[in-house]
């Protein structure tokens, strides 16, 4: 399915992001793949697969209970129901709310002249501060979990800085615990996440296409 957003449009079926013109934008994650951030060594295939599917199916009930307040126990699958009591505990311990308005909700920003296609899991506040929350169900920790959230902070505020909001990835368990990471290395991370979009542009502006190298 095709929708049309802020900056071109997006689709899920292949999960692609096009500018005005149709031309491929990078999303977020992608970006950071390109650019050599994220760090799978060791990891089965196998695994990661079942990793995304269950990534999937938890992100589209959270998504459903930003937006709607409730959401069908008929869908709560034993895979992700440990995760997904571990994101009600979040809400109720820390009183976050998220913006519906953000929820889920696909972008194409422009950072330093630079295209970027993004999907926010949580954008919303702890009281009087606003904040990023990227939302994972994942055993390990990923260091790229900060330039991901510094790039969604930069496409958010249309910036070319980071600093102005909290920012944090919820890692989920699947025993109905989390642990919330908090990053406050602003001016590392802004640097890192410009740095790495540059990087995958400059690869794109000379006729290297990645969009066969995230596909594959």
């Amino acid at each position: 399915m095709i929708t049309q957003i802020q900056g071109g449009s997006f689709s899920t079926e292949p999960h692609q992001y096009l500018d005005e013109q149709n031309a491929w934008v990078p999303s977020c994650t992608q970006a950071i793949k390109l650019a050599g951030l994220s760090n799978f060594d060791g990891a089965r295939q196998e695994d990661m697969d079942a990793a995304a599917e269950r990534g999937t199916e938890l992100h589209e009930l959270v998504e459903c209970y930003n937006r709607e307040g409730d959401y069908d126990p008929n869908w709560l699958l034993p895979e992700i129901e440990g995760y997904f009591h571990g994101y009600l505990k979040f809400l109720g311990d820390t009183h976050f709310v998220p913006d519906p308005a953000w929820t889920e909700t696909p972008i194409i920003a422009t950072i330093c002249g630079m295209k970027i296609g993004m999907k926010l899991d949580m954008f919303g506040s702890f009281g009087r501060d606003k904040a990023v929350v990227e939302v994972k169900a994942a055993s390990s920790v990923q260091d790229s979990w900060a330039i991901q959230t510094a790039l969604q902070e930069l496409g958010v505020y249309k910036s070319n800085h980071v600093g102005r909001v909290r920012r944090y990835a919820l890692q989920l368990k699947k025993d109905g615990t989390y642990k919330l990471h908090s990053y406050t290395n602003h001016q590392e991370d802004e640097a890192i996440a410009i740095a790495a979009l540059r990087l995958v542009w400059w690869r794109l502006n000379h006729k290297q296409k990645l969009w066969e190298a995230v596909a594959a």
